[in-house]
């Protein structure tokens, strides 16, 4: 089987690649890590086999995410929400209604987005070692489910490896048991084709703050939690995973054996997505998932009113609602109802949504109006065109606490939108009326990005003879690295 050719999708103006194997059902999205180029990645003939065997048993997309590998480079670090629609606008290229997703690390988290909010879109869900709840907590304590244990060597273990990006040394945190001298080569060379130091550093610091642990529960669809034996992070962050989920199980995959290959290595992931896929159904109820919810209110409108006049208060209202529904479909949202001064809007993403109670609030100045917003996220019912459920009560409940010209957002909203970079400031607890609990409340402080350079990976001679080959004569190299296979030790460097 020849390597297919690669597909583009334009996203925000930039290309996103992605590749299509085989035809048929059983349909399978592969979210890969960005330390793995699609080209490079068909010169292996163990790796090699396993594109073969996904197509041989229905169709499969491989994709990275955006400004990674063959993708247009990117000026910032894509937020979740941005790496969730991506996964969604790929499919829906590739003309995929449906699909099992399979996501390791750090793509794990915009998965669990995926099919927290679009359950009709996803048969199962495979989640390999996950990275959904930042490692560096916001007040400097011990991450859930690592007590007893050492985060802070963990997360200098990453900090260090990916200081030698482009070296191969990102297996030592992956599966050690499959860190040979060979292996370690090849995968040097997949990170240095994949993406620059600095951009692979700058994911590194997002991936450590991302947190979307609240949409866990929100999942509906049969899930499978892996841990790699050999994995150095601790099996119980994967048994937490496993246990907020509802319909999941967990998985301890066996260590790789000596002198095995990538491929080797990660053939029990693949059966793990085979076997999901022969018993997966959907069992999920559409009309339930997880949104975020915007809340608006003018602050002082009687006094306005009063101010204004009937006639011109009118006038002024109108103007701000056509501005709050521009809005609303700018940031891709979806305006439920308007009643008297508020409005209530739903959308997929939070930072989407904590954007655009921003852009009201600036536009409400301009009219002269001050502008309350609050945000939150949660599951929400669909009833008719209406929305029900707690998430909405609370989020009207936070909005009704916001100052003039004031976003405020729950703890949910703060964590999902983590390294979109939107910066919060303390609000402190509450108590809001008529819902249990006290509520951690957070106002929206600065809308900045974290900048990186667009710049392609900068390769060695050596490196960009590979790639051409790899693009022009895989066949050859798979040959070769056949070779280089046989004469490998059977013991771990």
């Amino acid at each position: 089987m020849d390597p297919p050719t690669t597909r583009y999708v334009q996203r925000d103006g930039n290309a996103l690649a992605y590749q299509v194997l085989g035809d048929g059902q059983p349909e399978v999205v592969w979210y890969f890590e960005i330390g793995l180029h699609p080209d490079l990645m068909w010169t292996d003939p163990h790796l090699h086999y396993l594109f073969e065997r996904t197509a041989d048993r229905g169709r499969s997309v491989n994709m990275l995410r955006r400004g990674f590998g063959l993708s247009d480079p990117v000026d910032h670090v894509p937020d979740i929400d941005e790496q969730a629609d991506d996964v969604l606008a790929v499919m829906d290229d590739a003309g995929i209604s449906t699909a099992t997703l399979s996501g390791t690390g750090s793509t794990c988290g915009p998965l669990v987005l995926v099919a927290a909010r679009h359950p009709e879109r996803v048969d199962a869900l495979v989640l390999n070692q996950p990275i959904v709840e930042g490692l560096v907590q916001p007040d400097g304590g011990t991450p859930p489910g690592w007590e007893g244990h050492d985060p802070v060597a963990y997360v200098a273990g990453w900090r260090d490896v990916y200081a030698h990006w482009g070296s191969g040394r990102t297996l030592e945190m992956w599966d050690p048991s499959a860190d040979s001298p060979l292996n370690r080569r090849l995968m040097g060379l997949l990170e240095r084709s994949t993406a620059t130091p600095t951009t692979a550093r700058a994911h590194l610091e997002w991936l450590l703050r991302m947190n979307c642990w609240d949409a866990l529960d929100s999942i509906q669809c049969p899930t499978r939690v892996l841990h790699p034996g050999g994995s150095p992070r601790p099996q119980s962050v994967c048994e937490r995973i496993t246990a907020a989920i509802p319909n999941a199980t967990m998985y301890v995959l066996p260590e790789a054996s000596p002198g095995a290959s990538l491929a080797e290595a990660w053939l029990p992931v693949l059966e793990q997505v085979e076997q999901i896929d022969n018993h997966a159904a959907t069992i999920g109820d559409v009309d339930r998932f997880l949104g975020c919810v915007l809340f608006t209110d003018v602050v002082d409108s009687t006094t306005t009113l009063a101010a204004l006049g009937d006639h011109d208060y009118r006038d002024l209202l109108s103007a701000h609602e056509r501005a709050v529904r521009d809005a609303v479909e700018r940031h891709g949202g979806r305006l439920v109802n308007v009643s008297g001064d508020g409005t209530f809007s739903v959308f997929d993403g939070a930072s989407d949504a904590v954007r655009c109670a921003d852009t009201i609030c600036r536009d409400g100045r301009r009219l002269g109006l001050a502008v309350r917003t609050g945000v939150h996220t949660g599951p929400l019912e669909r009833s008719g065109p209406d929305l029900t459920g707690m998430t909405v009560h609370v989020g009207a409940r936070i909005g009704a606490l916001a100052g003039p010209g004031e976003v405020l957002v729950s703890r949910a909203v703060r964590d999902l939108t983590a390294g979109s970079g939107l910066r919060y400031t303390s609000r402190g607890s509450h108590v809001l009326k008529g819902v249990p609990g006290r509520w951690a409340l957070f106002t929206l402080a600065d809308t900045t990005r974290t900048v990186v350079p667009r710049h392609r990976p900068r390769l060695t001679a050596v490196d960009r003879a590979v790639l051409t080959a790899a693009r022009r004569t895989p066949q050859i190299l798979r040959a070769a690295v056949r070779m280089a296979y046989a004469r490998q030790p059977s013991n771990k460097a």
